[in-house]
């Protein structure tokens, strides 16, 4: 019966330890999707100010373009470009072209900081999974230590309470006392 407990103890302490290495490589392969989560993420976010950028460069072109259609329409007909009307029509133009560009850095840097705030919490994912993968193998150890511990444990009390382990005191079991040695004994 003692062959079997220890078996059974050795069996528990391994399949603690595996426990604890398979959820730990588990948490690893997670921490490292996030982790690659966070790099694309990041990577989308700087391409949103990118395409802002690129946007604003396209909404300025278009608007100096229609701009100067504008100028050379009101010129052909003989307008005076500086003042009344033809101004007010040109500095519409303007503001439009500025609100255009201004909506599209806006909206970039509005995508950015979504995207960066998903790249932070996938850094904080990661790092948790990062965190739980050490744990496991730490869990896999003490449930081994515990299982084969808890076993012998067991054994230990069936011994004493049997009698073949001095009795109920453990220090008052039918060993050889001090007293009973000579002299002699240990020359």
């Amino acid at each position: 019966m003692g062959i079997a407990s220890g078996i059974s103890a050795g069996l528990g302490a391994a399949g603690s330890l595996i426990g604890g290495f398979s959820q730990s490589a588990s948490a690893k392969a997670q921490a490292k999707v996030a982790q690659a989560n966070a790099v694309a993420s990041n990577s989308i976010a700087n391409a949103a100010i990118d395409q802002g950028y690129l946007n604003a460069q396209r909404d300025y072109q278009e608007g100096a373009q229609k701009l100067g259609a504008q100028r050379a329409q009101m010129a052909a007909n003989g307008v005076v470009l500086n003042s009344g009307s033809a101004l007010d029509v040109q500095e519409a133009t303007g503001r439009n072209t500025g609100l255009n560009v201004g909506s599209d850095l806006y909206d970039a840097n509005v995508k950015a900081v979504n995207y960066r705030n998903q790249t932070t919490s996938f850094d904080n994912e990661a790092r948790a999974d990062r965190a739980e993968a050490s744990n496991a193998i730490t869990g896999g150890v003490l449930g081994g230590a515990l299982a084969a511990g808890s076993a012998f444990a067991g054994k230990w009390d069936d011994m004493f309470n049997s009698g073949s382990g001095g009795g109920a005191d453990p220090f008052g079991g039918g060993g050889t006392t001090a007293s009973s040695f000579n002299a002699g004994d240990f020359s």
